[in-house]
């Protein structure tokens, strides 16, 4: 069965958002290591380093999970989960906007695109395509009766 534009779209944003993520954090990296350096009280900065790397993995390893589940599997619990987690991200977001210091402007920019992207992927989870897909119901293909 074809996936329908919607679950493309999601995919696209999905990853997109993930590439933002990754190139972001990439450019911030020093300042992140420093942050964590300052923070991690009693902590070697080796493991505050592998604390984050392993946190990241993590992340990357649930989204490539619920991403497979959404888009190729059409599982409609793995949508909820989604949907779930990027609210709970935009509120963690929201919640960083009225921090002061907490955020540099490259950081914020970014988060903020990134929270769009994530939002946006998730609403066209509710589009009638998506549905249909997420409920096992696809589109029947005309020329399968030729």
């Amino acid at each position: 069965m074809h996936r329908p534009p919607s679950i493309i779209l999601f995919e696209r944003l999905l990853w997109t958002s993930f590439a933002i993520s990754v190139v972001t954090t990439y450019l911030a990296w020093n300042d992140m290591m420093a942050e964590i350096e300052h923070g991690a009280a009693g902590m070697r900065s080796s493991t505050a380093i592998g604390i984050t790397m392993f946190i990241f993995a993590v992340t990357l390893a649930i989204l490539a999970a619920l991403w497979y589940a959404i888009a190729r599997r059409g599982s409609n619990v793995a949508k909820w989960i989604y949907v779930v987690l990027v609210a709970l991200g935009t509120l963690q977001t929201i919640a960083s906007l009225f921090e002061p210091n907490s955020l540099s402007t490259m950081w914020l920019g970014a988060t903020l695109l990134v929270t769009a992207l994530s939002v946006g992927s998730a609403a066209v989870l509710f589009r009638s395509d998506a549905v249909a897909w997420l409920a096992g119901k696809g589109p029947v293909d005309p020329g399968v009766f030729n």
